[in-house]
């Protein structure tokens, strides 16, 4: 479409695409942004064919990602208009490449027909095999003057039959995701570390991920560029996926993959993605000129503003625009063509680097087992770092074989050491996998190799030793830092010596920052303000590891700030976020929850109302927290971290982490411990102490003449929330003391019953 392609090259770079550059709005479709909110689109399936109208906001994320998005797809643009102009006629007589695909399916309970069948995937192969190969029975509906640019796309799928470890498959995996109810542009459902699936290798299949876009969206797909995306392929609403089980009508006969697929294969909107403005491109001289995408199914001829324009083919205007070409946002009962040009761009994406490689994959191959085969196909433990020298080790034993496996043995060792044997018996079906403990072994302190592997599968000789063996590295640790420690981000160096960060999403995460802080110039902080794509994300500051075994009433004390977002026009919206304390004993294998808050809970200032502004504390918006860790005083390697859970609220900022023992606490201290809440009260009353406290104390409620009317008593306390019912006490005054061994602190509370 739109006649006049542009020039490839000006001064040496080609001009951006439109479709990289599109307008943000297509018809139809109402983006609400406010202030603040996350962009959302709004529109009705039912009757408009609102394709991938998320496209532009993927396009916005991949170039979010990677400052270089926009060159690798006008370089990858160039090097298929170079094959192109070798290669005019060579898609006319190109044999047909079938390309191996896998299906990964992404579900939550909450709406269980997202678990499609495999029969409604498979129908979807068959859908695209029709579409690509121009066999569907829908050709017929093919208007006249436009049978003659009709193209087979020279272009097959089939279901993997072997994924990339050379194991056999079906092509079909799945995931419930039971916190995840609908997915969005962020790419999240193409990773596993953020509750998706991963991709396999895209040089070898094409990747479709089936979910639950939400909000009416039917799906998105990549387009190729200069390098191999690890992203690379489609996701698709699982109700118009296929041609049969779930799917809902008009988007029930597969049509959307197809669409989708195709900007895989580097091709474009029909009308070339600029509006109504006619100006565009989707470098395919025979698609006519068109105004903007198709909305539902028009009856041809379908004449709109560019078709009614001077335009270089012959009869155009006549015969209106392409809206039955499967790359406009037709209904699927409407579309029914791909043209030749388009047919030449999929060719030349298939003959041109990095995913010319998808032509020769051997996905499509089947496996042939043979009889008896088995390996260790992972070591569980040890790993990364191990607290103890002596330690129990974990493997998971894979049946590779066709043959059920009933008994091998599993040799291992450290190191260059002598290997030990584990005969190991039991029942495992072809291509399934049990987790092994063996017998425990020790080793010394410092880093090491754990190798195992397996001899002697159903007492015969193993047909393939290449899949018998896994090694890991690990380190057996001594005692962690000594205590007291402290830190407070003022070294320019982030993280600090010794910390490390978890930020599975390579999104936004903890920072030193220099707007912000409790005492010096900085503090660390993180971003969930700008953090839309991370909804539910975990970030994490993870410390070294602390000896406390010198310490008595061992704690850590730190500054938090931070507020969330809260608007309430033009619709009413709360973001919060969460801050959780962790902390392993174990080198890491398993933690422990020691303080949890967000939200209002966590809350130091105000809410920030519908702004652009983000939240940055003042001197007095900080408050101290305290956590116990009287109960791990005997371990030699304790880990904490600092969790944030975003829900694109606003940012968080900590400072002046204090770790140790607190025995020798002032009475400042106590009283900035000390809660007593709500105040006023109608009776119920309860009284937190957010801070260890050495030996016994007492809470002693009294009025003001100074009688006691409630005591609370309790020896070597870490600290709590106690509640206290003063509902048969008159209305008035009351005071609440807290004594210890290192203090006394009074709050006063309000009694109000009225």
């Amino acid at each position: 479409m739109k006649k006049q392609l542009l020039s490839l090259f000006l001064t040496g770079s080609l001009i951006a695409p439109v479709l990289l550059n599109a307008q943000g709005k297509q018809p139809g479709t109402s983006i609400d942004v406010g202030n603040k909110s996350p962009i959302r689109f709004n529109m009705d399936i039912t009757t408009e064919a609102q394709r991938d109208a998320l496209t532009k906001q993927h396009l916005d994320y991949l170039k979010q990602r990677d400052p270089d998005y926009v060159k690798k797809r006008n370089d990858y643009e160039a090097m298929i208009q170079s094959y192109l102009a070798k290669n005019s006629k060579s898609h006319q007589v190109q044999s047909v490449i079938t390309v191996p695909v896998v299906i990964h399916i992404v579900w939550n309970a909450t709406n269980a027909a997202g678990n499609i069948s495999d029969a409604q995937a498979i129908s979807q192969i068959t859908v695209l095999n029709e579409d690509y190969g121009r066999t569907n029975s829908d050709t017929v509906n093919t208007p006249a003057p436009f049978k003659s640019r009709a193209a087979n796309m020279h272009v097959q799928f089939c279901l993997a039959q072997r994924d990339p470890s050379g194991n056999p498959t079906n092509g079909i995996e799945r995931r419930q995701n039971n916190s995840v109810t609908s997915w969005g542009t962020d790419n999240a459902v193409k990773a596993t570390s953020t509750g998706g699936l991963d991709a396999w290798d895209p040089t070898r299949y094409l990747n479709i991920w089936v979910c639950d876009l939400g909000s009416g969206l039917l799906g998105y797909g990549e387009f190729p560029t200069t390098s191999v995306s690890n992203t690379f392929g489609v996701v698709i609403l699982n109700s118009g996926f296929g041609n049969t089980g779930t799917v809902q009508s008009p988007y029930q006969l597969g049509r959307t993959t197809t669409h989708e697929f195709s900007h895989c294969f580097n091709l474009y909107h029909i009308w070339g993605d600029d509006g109504s403005a006619c100006t565009g491109t989707d470098y395919c001289a025979d698609t006519p000129n068109q105004a903007g995408s198709t909305n539902n199914c028009p009856t041809f001829p379908s004449i709109d503003a560019c078709a009614n324009t001077a335009a270089p083919n012959a009869g155009d205007p006549v015969n209106g625009i392409m809206f039955m070409d499967y790359m406009d946002y037709s209904y699927d009962n409407c579309m029914n063509m791909f043209t030749q040009n388009q047919s030449a761009r999929t060719t030349a994406v298939l003959n041109v680097a990095p995913y010319n490689a998808l032509a020769t994959s051997n996905g499509c191959t089947p496996v042939n087992l043979p009889n008896n085969d088995a390996g260790v196909s992972g070591v569980t433990m040890p790993g990364g770092q191990v607290c103890s020298a002596s330690f129990t080790p974990i493997v998971v034993l894979k049946d590779f074989g066709a043959n059920a496996l009933t008994s091998c043995t599993i040799k291992y060792k450290i190191d260059g050491g002598a290997a030990a044997s584990f005969n190991w018996t039991g029942s495992l079906a072809s291509q399934t996998t049990a987790t092994v403990t063996l017998s425990s072994v020790t080793t010394t302190l410092g880093a090491h190799t754990f190798k195992a592997w397996t001899i002697s599968p159903n007492a015969t000789t193993d047909a393939n030793a290449a899949n018998d063996t896994s090694s890991t590295t690990f380190s057996v640790v001594g005692s962690g830092i000594s205590l007291p420690y402290t830190q407070g981000f003022e070294a320019a160096t982030f993280v600090p010596s010794g910390w490390s960060l978890n930020n599975t999403d390579a999104s936004n995460t903890w920072a030193r920052t220099t707007t912000a802080f409790h005492s010096g110039t900085a503090s660390a902080m993180m971003d969930n303000f700008t953090y839309a794509a991370g909804i539910g994300q975990v970030d994490e500051m993870v410390l070294p590891a602390f000896d406390m075994t010198t310490v008595g009433t061992a704690a850590m004390n730190f500054q938090v700030a931070y507020t969330y977002y809260s608007q309430t026009t033009p619709t009413p919206a709360t973001n919060t976020d969460t801050l959780t304390i962790l902390i392993s004993t174990d080198c890491g294998q398993n933690w422990m929850v020691l303080y949890k808050k967000g939200g209002a809970q966590l809350s130091t200032a105000t809410p920030v109302p519908n702004t652009n502004n983000s939240f940055v504390p003042t001197a007095a918006q900080w408050r101290a927290e305290w956590v116990p860790l009287g109960s791990f005083a005997g371990s030699h390697n304790a880990i904490l971290k600092f969790r944030n859970t975003s829900g694109y609220g606003d940012n968080m900022f900590i400072d002046d982490i204090n770790i140790g023992d607190f025995a020798g606490i002032q009475e400042s201290q106590l009283l900035s411990s000390m809660n007593v809440f709500p105040n006023p009260s109608n009776g119920q009353i309860s009284v937190s102490l957010n801070m260890p406290v050495a030996g016994n104390f007492q809470v002693r409620i009294y009025d003001m003449l100074g009688r006691t009317i409630e005591n609370i008593k309790e020896q070597n306390s870490l600290g709590g929330l106690y509640s206290v019912d003063l509902s048969q006490h008159a209305n008035g005054m009351y005071y609440v003391e807290l004594i210890t061994d290192q203090g006394t602190a009074t709050r006063k509370v309000l009694l109000d019953k009225r």
